[in-house]
């Protein structure tokens, strides 16, 4: 009985310590999303970055990858979940993942078109970094609001086939100021017709000038750019400060053809 009684208990024992080996194994091995930081260098200077890594990395290093530009609001309230929310938009679409990278912190910048070519350098070098060491995949996309929104749309029209960077380009409610510079370039046919296939989802709210954004929109599919796909999209029950998350989940569908 007493012998009964010890190979019971042993049998117990074992039967505990197979299944908690096995759980160990299962949070080793299990693919889990992450956000990582990482440091890289841009005209000489050391700059911290961060980067949405989703399951699937685990097993594919040859994923796409966004690119958010987010600086401080000089005349909105500061939005501190911009890069959630790109993140969000890339799980809406089912079956399909792309990396997420910005800045680690938000800069105190007021992006206007007189500092794009400093801005834009830091973005092109964060690119050379990332496929470096995350991505094998050469498809970029540019995404951002306000006035660095206006940034991503200035990028798009001074690229051309020598110096691309970036594939597609999501924009949101783009600063005035770059909407006329970039207004400024079309109409004097400064444009390089030598680019590569790109993709523009452009999109602007009630706060944003109206007349402006429209004359814009039509100046490009007037100019009907070979190289450029072109979606535009007007919120009229949404304002600047509630627009961007269902803008750039849109933005991130149509670029990506979902």
């Amino acid at each position: 009985m007493k012998t009964r009684i010890i190979f019971e208990i042993g049998f117990v024992i074992l039967i505990f310590c197979v299944f908690s080996f096995s759980s160990i194994e299962d949070e080793k091995t299990t693919p889990s999303s992450r956000i990582e930081t990482f440091t890289f260098s841009s005209n000489g200077t050391n700059t911290k970055g961060k980067i949405y890594l989703p399951d699937s990395f685990a097993t594919h290093k040859d994923l796409p990858a966004i690119y958010l530009i987010d600086f401080t609001e000089q005349h909105f309230k500061l939005a501190t979940d911009e890069f959630e929310m790109v993140v969000a938009g890339v799980k809406q679409i089912e079956g399909f993942d792309a990396l997420v990278v910005s800045l680690e912190n938000i800069p105190d910048i007021d992006a206007e078109p007189e500092i794009f070519q400093d801005q834009y350098e830091v973005y092109k070098n964060m690119t050379s970094f990332v496929d470096t060491n995350y991505t094998t995949n050469s498809t970029r996309t540019f995404i951002g609001r306000g006035s660095e929104g206006g940034l991503v749309l200035m990028a798009l029209f001074i690229e051309n086939k020598e110096t691309a960077v970036f594939e597609n380009f999501i924009v949101t409610d783009p600063s005035p100021n770059y909407a006329s510079a970039i207004i400024e370039l079309i109409e004097k046919d400064t444009i390089s017709i030598n680019q590569l296939g790109k993709k523009l989802h452009y999109s602007f709210s009630t706060s944003n000038d109206r007349a402006k954004c429209t004359k814009l929109i039509d100046l490009i599919k007037d100019s009907n750019y070979k190289w450029l796909h072109f979606e535009s999209k007007e919120y009229t029950n949404s304002n600047y400060e509630n627009t961007y998350p269902i803008a750039y989940a849109e933005g991130i569908k149509y670029v990506f053809n979902k």
